[in-house]
């Protein structure tokens, strides 16, 4: 079964409403919206991401890759990255934080997600931090 599968059944087995978009299962949980990336081509790939965490502009740029790289440095399997993106709307960058980690033929869903997830979160608490204070 695939990662996106698993993750669905199990998050609707606790109650938390989930919503497919074009990259994947989007979900919120403890107050933030989460994005469980779904790689077509890795089945047993996970990769949880926390979208948006800040908006980069050409004042702050510098200061949010040093940020990134402190928060890349410190925390384990959680990546810290500056995402370009353009759409008919807007067009910007911002910082999104990754949980990554390749699954065996048997996860323990209902205990990864809510690790990913919070380990995420504490990602992007450091990474407000360094920026308060940088």
């Amino acid at each position: 079964m695939r990662v996106k599968q698993l993750a669905s059944k199990h998050l609707k087995s606790i109650g938390v409403a989930t919503k497919k978009s074009e990259l994947g299962l989007i979900f919120t949980f403890e107050g933030w919206d989460f994005l469980l990336w779904d790689d077509a081509e890795d089945p047993l790939f996970f990769r949880l991401v926390l979208p948006g965490v800040f908006d980069v502009t050409d004042e702050n740029f510098a200061e949010a890759i040093m940020a990134c790289n402190k928060v890349n440095w410190n925390f384990k399997v959680v990546k810290a990255v500056l995402c370009e993106f353009e759409d008919k709307h807007d067009n910007g960058a911002s910082v999104w934080m990754c949980f990554e980690k390749r699954l065996d033929d048997s996860p323990q869903i209902d205990e990864l997600i809510p690790h990913a997830a919070r380990s995420l979160i504490a990602a992007a608490d450091a990474f407000d931090k360094e920026m308060m204070e940088g």
